[in-house]
């Protein structure tokens, strides 16, 4: 318990030491092209040479076209699909905690390269990742002070991976760092919608339990943690969508 009262206390602590102004559901502007090196911003130019949007999600590395079973099931999906489309803008209602409410930008500045910027009302974070056939890595999760382009390809390829937000394979029990799946056609609730096969993942201490929830096509579409206090009900904070626009 004393370890999770340290590490709670210390992630409050770094919420509300970069205060940012809430997005509030208004457009905001892509990034522009400041402190790019004078590279054009890969956001906007879709050459080859410069980035661009994955044209074909519905493939994975071995160009094979994945499809879903008649009877619903989820077959195979590509691991981009577990993250929102390239420009998607998505909210997210909270409870539980003052900076449970989120509000979410998504580029794909570059192939198999996503940048995704969340501001919670008291920080902004930028998370970058690397999408690979099997398995989402993460490579940055900082907070920044405001939205700006992707570092140069030729940086991201550089950076050393942090760890795994996602992994195959989407079975049962299959686990990743601390990480398990719990749940691979879970029914979720939203604002948003109901959602259905919904893969669920969880991370147990002695103190709290969190668990993300993943729909293809929407990424993650809910976060929930609960803390569980001898004597006392379980404190619970929880991230739902409430409203999401697509290109």
């Amino acid at each position: 318990m004393k370890r999770f009262n340290f590490v709670f206390l210390l992630l409050i602590s770094l919420l509300v030491i970069s205060a940012c102004s809430k997005l509030n559901g208004e457009d905001v502007t892509a990034p522009d092209n400041s402190g790019n090196s004078g590279e054009q911003s890969p956001l906007d130019d879709k050459k080859p040479d410069a980035g661009g949007k994955i044209e074909d999600k519905d493939k994975d590395d071995d160009g094979v076209e994945e499809l879903d079973d008649p009877t619903g099931e989820i077959k195979d999906p590509a691991m981009l699909d577990y993250l929102l489309p390239d420009s998607s803008k998505a909210h997210y209602e909270g409870q539980g905690n003052e900076f449970a409410e989120l509000d979410v930008q998504v580029y794909h500045p570059y192939e198999n390269y996503v940048m995704i910027y969340e501001n919670n009302g008291g920080v902004l974070l930028r998370k970058l990742y690397k999408v690979e056939k099997d398995k989402i890595l993460k490579l940055d999760e900082s907070p920044v002070d405001t939205e700006d382009n992707a570092p140069p390809v030729a940086e991201l390829e550089k950076m050393e991976v942090k760890g795994v937000y996602l992994q195959k394979p989407f079975e049962k029990g299959a686990s990743f760092e601390k990480w398990t799946i719990v749940d691979t056609d879970a029914t979720v609730e939203t604002p948003y919608k109901k959602f259905e096969h919904a893969i669920v993942i969880e991370e147990k201490d002695e103190a709290f339990t969190n668990r993300k929830y993943f729909v293809e096509g929407y990424g993650e579409v809910k976060r929930e943690s609960v803390m569980t206090q001898e004597g006392k009900e379980d404190f619970i904070v929880t991230s739902s969508m409430e409203s999401v626009t697509k290109p």
